[in-house]
């Protein structure tokens, strides 16, 4: 079976097979990009939507076991700390998402301006 012509973000050659015809495997088809935007846009929203939830909720719980006197203020303070630390950690997961995000529909669009030089350059 063929193997697709896309490169891996370290510049190797991609791995996978693809079918006969074909020059790309989904992961590196430029016609694809758009959904797997899209697939990789509602995989992280979900879980981050999931995640916020729930330090909310902890958040909240917190709050009233310190009115209630269930937990006493300098227990909740290291609390609270730690759930900012890890609504700080959701942040920059989102944004390192982000950037991977980009990067690779960078790559995409500089392989599909390469392909059309080439061609041109070759009288296509």
């Amino acid at each position: 079976m063929p193997q697709c012509q896309g490169n891996k973000r370290d510049g190797s050659r991609c791995t996978q097979s693809v079918p006969a015809g074909a020059q790309w495997c989904f992961n590196h088809d430029p016609k694809r990009a758009e959904e797997r935007r899209r697939n990789a846009s509602r995989a992280g929203r979900t879980k981050r939507a999931g995640e916020i939830s729930d330090l909310k909720k902890q958040l909240k719980d917190l709050a009233a076991d310190v009115l209630s006197s269930k937990v006493g203020r300098s227990e909740a303070a290291v609390i609270n700390q730690i759930l900012n630390t890890r609504a700080r950690l959701i942040e920059l997961e989102r944004k390192i998402r982000e950037q991977e995000e980009l990067t690779e529909r960078l790559e995409v669009l500089e392989e599909a301006l390469e392909s059309r030089k080439e061609g041109r350059l070759h009288g296509a």
